[in-house]
C-alpha cells in the first residue's frame, strides 16, 4: 500500500461491452466537467479523501473512506477492482459485468 499511496486524478474511464468488442472512451460519460480536477488521496493507513478540487460540484463532492490492496485486488469501501496495471504514475483498476454480462469497464487514476 505505501508504494500506491498518494493524490491521484481520474484520467481515463474506458468501457467493453464484450471481450470482442472495441474499447470505448467513457470519460465524459461517467464524470462531470466538475469532477475531471478532482483528487483521490490514498493514504498509507487504509484511509483516503475525496475533494473536490479546482472547479467544484453542487453540492461538492467531498468524501472520506477506506481503501486496501491485497494482491491483484483493491478495496475501497468494500467495492473490489481488479488492478490492471501501477507504474508509480499510473494505476489501471478494471470491472467486469458493470452494465451487462460479459463487459469490462477500467479507469486510470493519475498521480499527481
Amino acid at each position: 500500500m505505501a508504494s500506491v499511496a498518494g493524490g491521484y486524478k481520474i484520467t481515463a474511464y474506458t468501457y467493453k461491452a464484450s471481450p470482442s468488442a472495441p474499447e470505448q472512451d467513457y470519460f465524459s460519460v461517467f464524470t462531470d466537467p466538475c469532477e475531471r480536477d478532482d483528487i483521490i488521496t490514498l493514504n498509507v493507513n487504509g484511509n483516503y479523501t475525496y475533494s473536490d478540487a479546482g472547479v467544484t460540484c453542487s453540492p461538492p463532492g467531498d468524501a472520506t473512506g477506506t481503501w486496501s490492496i491485497s494482491g491483484t485486488t483493491m478495496n475501497l469501501d468494500g467495492d473490489l477492482s481488479t488492478v490492471e496495471s501501477f507504474d508509480c504514475k499510473n494505476l489501471v483498476l478494471s470491472n467486469s459485468d458493470v452494465l451487462t454480462t460479459g463487459d469490462k469497464m477500467k479507469v486510470t487514476l493519475t498521480r499527481q
